[in-house]
């Protein structure tokens, strides 16, 4: 029993160990950012709309789940650099592949956590919601947003710059949402649209493109990003 609450104990100092890390100690202020940031939309449109749909909700809680995986995805290599940890991860052979594996999945496993309270309070505030299926549909973003910041940090190894492509890519992409918006390649499709102009069964297969697109794209990216670290001379320099 001494052992299992032992293994227990070091996993619990593990996992805060990097969430600090990932985090640059300002986890509490993420959460806190995010949350202000749905308030403050939900409020707005609250107000504005006289009738919310579900579609609406989901693209509420874009932003917060955007918010709370962006500086870890952008920042990640960066916090290491400033911790002056990044001489260890690198000097032990494939520990970083596993170390920045565990940190990515911590990352989801967070967020997805963290979205279910604002899924609900949406529920009961806003319009009545299923909310696991929105939180798994935002989690379908999410993924695809951290790989995509891992991978561009492993190409310009700056965190600051990272957050500006990141930025800029955000932008293109909203820019071409109006363009795309019932299209399979839209990243910010919303699945709790439902359009007139398009067959229900399309729509559905639509939806379902759209999805594997973000999942494979996200573990391209991933193995891409994974791939950059093998060399090591340009982190270290």
């Amino acid at each position: 029993m001494k052992k299992y609450r032992n293994i227990q104990q070091n996993l619990i100092s593990l996992a805060r160990y990097n969430i600090r890390i990932v985090f640059g100690g300002k986890f509490v202020y993420f959460i806190l950012a995010a949350f202000g940031f749905f308030l403050l939309l939900g409020t707005i449109r609250a107000f504005d709309d006289n009738y919310l749909l579900i579609h609406d909700v989901y693209g509420l809680l874009i932003f917060p789940a955007i918010l709370l995986v962006f500086y870890p995805s952008a920042f990640g290599i960066q916090s290491d650099a400033d911790q002056r940890t990044l001489e260890i991860i690198f000097g032990i052979p494939d520990y970083r592949y596993k170390v920045w594996l565990v940190r990515i999945l911590m990352v989801l496993i967070i967020v997805y956590v963290l979205l279910f309270p604002f899924a609900a309070l949406a529920h009961y505030a806003l319009v009545s919601i299923p909310i696991f299926e929105m939180v798994s549909q935002l989690m379908i973003l999410v993924l695809f947003v951290s790989t995509l910041g891992f991978c561009v940090s492993t190409l310009v190894k700056n965190g600051n710059a990272t957050a500006v492509i990141m930025v800029i890519l955000g932008l293109v992409f909203l820019i071409l949402v109006d363009e795309l918006e019932y299209s399979k390649w839209n990243i910010f499709l919303n699945p709790f649209r439902d359009p007139d102009s398009i067959n229900e069964i399309v729509w559905l297969e639509t939806i379902r493109q759209n999805r594997i697109i973000l999942v494979i794209s996200s573990i391209v990216l991933l193995l891409l990003g994974l791939l950059n670290l093998q060399n090591r001379e340009k982190f270290l320099r």
